[in-house]
């Protein structure tokens, strides 16, 4: 193949140097140290859902274990404001095993104090999504493949303790990513087929489009819905 310039003369296509490809990356993984991270091991189940707003509404609600929090009511929960004020409501609200109710932005968030532990969740339709708060960030627990995630700029991660440097992460499919301490993105483990699983991978069907519906797929596939939709009620998001 040729290429002519326009002063007549020719030159070969490979005299041209690839074009390189941008590595896909992330934020470079936090690193947390023993005393800040939750063992894979460790059983905290989540609290009831709320029976009652604030105003003594009743509202029933299922608690969702399944699909991993995502959306506009964690973002505002993890915004830097909203965080920067967690540490009051966790001094203010003392009283164990009640349901506290605090107004953000568009959203109210349920805090719910349990022994040394702190909840806090939101309402999505008919589902309750509980985080627990832990050395100043958030955290969700992957029963399926018994993996407590940390939440940190706008990803959930969870770092493999037997490889190091190694890090899942959770992206915008709604799929478990490789990703080393650098930040550079690897394998789509639904993509490949597999799950990085506790103990070793584990060969999986054939990877299949990520379901809609709450209850479908595989271990490893986890949904977008938690926290990105639902109903209005008084015109206010959920939770109002």
């Amino acid at each position: 193949m040729f290429l002519v310039l326009s002063g007549g003369d020719a030159v070969l296509a490979l005299d041209f140097p690839p074009t390189e490809t941008a590595t896909p990356s992330v934020p470079k993984p936090l690193v947390l140290t023993p005393k800040e991270t939750i063992r894979d091991s460790t059983n905290y189940p989540f609290p009831k859902p709320p029976r009652n707003y604030a105003d003594r509404t009743p509202i029933q609600l299922d608690n969702d274990e399944e699909t991993v929090p995502q959306g506009p009511a964690l973002r505002e929960l993890t915004d830097a404001s909203t965080l920067g004020r967690i540490p009051a409501v966790n001094q203010d609200d003392r009283s164990r095993g009640k349901y506290y109710w605090h107004p953000s932005e568009r959203w109210n968030y349920c805090h719910y104090r349990e022994g040394d532990r702190q909840w806090y969740g939101w309402r999505t339709g008919e589902a309750f999504h509980w985080l627990l708060w832990r050395a100043g960030r958030f955290w969700w627990h992957d029963k399926d493949n018994q993996r407590w995630l940390y939440f940190d700029r706008g990803y959930w991660w969870w770092r493999d303790p037997k490889v190091p440097g190694q890090f899942l992460i959770i992206l915008e499919d709604g799929h478990y990513h490789t990703c080393d301490a650098n930040g550079v993105l690897g394998d789509d483990l639904m993509r490949t087929g597999t799950e990085e699983v506790f103990n070793a991978p584990v060969a999986k069907p054939s990877p299949e489009a990520t379901p809609g519906t709450k209850h479908g797929g595989h271990h490893g596939k986890h949904h977008m819905d938690g926290g990105t939709g639902g109903d209005m009620p008084g015109g206010g998001m959920d939770g109002n």
